[in-house]
Order: C-alpha cells, then structure tokens, then sequence
C-alpha cells in the first residue's frame, strides 16, 4: 500500500494594509494622487497602509478613511471596516492603548485650501475695491468743497511792513480769489500774492472755488504798523493827484509817483485809486481805453488811451504836462 505524503502549505492572508496599498497601485496612484481625491491627507494614508495606528488619529476618524478608500475604489465597506475593527482591536490590547481618548491626535483639517477659483475670487475682490476706491477719491476731489490752507501771514498778526506775500494751499482743481481778485494757481495747488496794506487793520479775505462752483472762505487779519516814510511837508509839496478808475472790465495797473513803486495791483470796476506826486506819475495799464483818470478831483474822467491794449509807461507831469509811452 502506498503511502501519501501530504505537503502542508501556510495561507496568508492580507491586512488591512496590503489591501488598501494593493488597491492603489492596481490604479496606478500614488499617495498625493490619492490624497487629493479622498480629501485625506497622505500621513494618514501611509500610516493606514503600513499598519501603523499609532500615527493615525482617533479610531471614528481612521474608520472615515477606511470608508473613503471603500466608496473610492468601489469595495464593501464592511469587509474593510471589520478587518480594521479587528487589527485595530489587537493594537489596542498590545499597547495597552485607548486612542479614542486621545484628542490631541485629531487630524488637522485645513480651514481654508486656497482653489484657483478662490484665488481669482480674491483678486478680483481687491481689482475692484481698488477702483472704487479710486473712482470715490476722485469724484470727492471734484464735487466736495475745496478746502484752504493758510501758512503765512498768520492771523491777527502785527506786519512792519507796507506790503505781504499771502501763501497757501488748496485743491488743485480751484480756484483762488484774493479780496475778489483772481490769482494764479500752481499745479500742485500752491499759490502766493504780495498784498498791499494800509496803516492799522487789514482784512485779507481769501476763497476757493472749484469747477462745481463750490467754495470754501477764509479770513485773515493783520494789523500793519510800519512808519511812513514821507513827512508832512512833502506832503504839502504835492503838486499832482490823479484819481483813476476802470470801465466795462477790471484792469491791471501798475503806477509809479516820482520814482516811488506805490500801486501793482488789479483796479476793479467799483474802486477808484487816488494817487499824488510832486512832478510826475508814470502809469502801466492792461487796457488803456478802460483805463480812466482825473486830475481835477474826479469832476471829470478821459481814457489813458484809445488803444484798448496794453499801454506801458503813460506819464503825466506837473503842469498838465502828458505824453504816452
């Protein structure tokens, strides 16, 4: 009788681990690739496929990565979670180790993944909050009411002085008026003008006005004190006075009284400039036709010239002595 000999194989079976690697590779993914599709991170996904408990976070949450691999790749859950309910089991009663209590091994999740589509979000939201915030400045700089900014002469300050230069600042977009005189403006808004004062209290009113026609004042004053220069006897040796006012539109002037720069300034239509001298009076106008004087005490006005242009170095001398320059 023949005897059989039995050959005794040793079946192995896979873990948990094998099985989810195996399942990996049959799709050709690796870790980061399948982080991404399951929303696991890939310290997680190695610690499930190496066996590795201890690395992963509290069993709830390791039991929803085992569920993920199931849904993604297809396969029962059941059949995984029980093989990790058991593996997990005999982990447990070889360290001696109750993870559930181990809260701090929870797995931080991302509270905010920047997407393409959220980026683009975010730009797009600063591109517009920068134009808005462009478009409101700039309609505020020309509809709101200029402001202005005085930095000399300060107010109810004592000048010994016949004359001051008044500067400031304003919206570049304005306009500037001094005592109703319009002045120049530079680019950036800066803006200064030399003004006559008369002995005692000055009142220099000053406004802005910008292209809506909205405006801002203010008021400066200054209290001149300087010594005449002229004595009374000179006085009494005037033997010129000529009055000049404008007609149909203000008028620069500048005149001169024997040698002495006493007047540049802008005539308005409702002033009139008394000027005396012992021997002559030389005047410079924008307009000789609207420029009108008399020489015997206003009772009777002609114009400096016919000439509606400028007319440089007009003179009158004593003795009713005239000549046109």
């Amino acid at each position: 009788m023949n005897k059989r000999n039995f050959v005794r194989k040793k079946i192995k079976s896979l873990t948990l681990g094998e099985k989810l690697r195996n399942l990996r590779k049959d799709r050709h993914l690796r870790m980061q690739d399948l982080s991404r599709r399951i929303n696991v991170k890939v310290a997680y996904i190695e610690a499930l496929e190496n066996g590795q408990y201890d690395n992963l976070p509290t069993r709830v949450y390791a039991k929803g990565f085992v569920r993920s691999y199931a849904q993604f790749f297809g396969v029962p859950e059941e059949v995984l979670l029980d093989l990790f309910d058991r593996e997990y089991g005999v982990y447990q009663n070889i360290y001696h180790k109750d993870v559930e209590e181990e809260v701090n091994k929870l797995p931080k999740v991302p509270r905010l993944v920047f997407t393409p589509r959220i980026l683009t979000a975010i730009v797009g939201f600063f591109v517009l909050s920068s134009v808005g915030l462009y478009l409101y400045f700039s309609v505020d700089n020309f509809i709101s009411s200029p402001w202005i900014v005085i930095n000399s002469p300060a107010h109810n300050s004592v000048i010994e002085e016949e004359k001051v230069t008044l500067e400031g600042k304003t919206r570049n977009n304005s306009r500037v008026f001094i005592n109703e005189q319009q002045i120049f403006v530079n680019k950036d808004g800066t803006f200064g003008h030399e003004i006559g004062l008369t002995l005692g209290i000055n009142v220099i009113n000053i406004r802005s006005v910008n292209r809506f026609d909205k405006e801002s004042t203010q008021k400066i004053i200054v209290n001149a004190v300087y010594e005449v220069q002229q004595e009374q006897e000179d006085e009494e040796q005037k033997n010129i006075q000529l009055i000049v006012k404008v007609q149909d539109n203000p008028v620069w002037i500048h005149v001169i009284a024997d040698d002495n720069d006493v007047y540049n300034d802008t005539l308005q239509l409702d002033q009139e400039e008394m000027f005396d001298a012992s021997s002559s009076i030389v005047m410079t106008t924008s307009s000789g036709m609207n420029t009108l004087i008399s020489d015997d005490g206003g009772e009777t006005f002609k114009s400096v010239s016919e000439d509606e242009g400028i007319v440089r170095d007009w003179v009158y001398q004593y003795e009713d002595e005239e000549s046109g320059g």
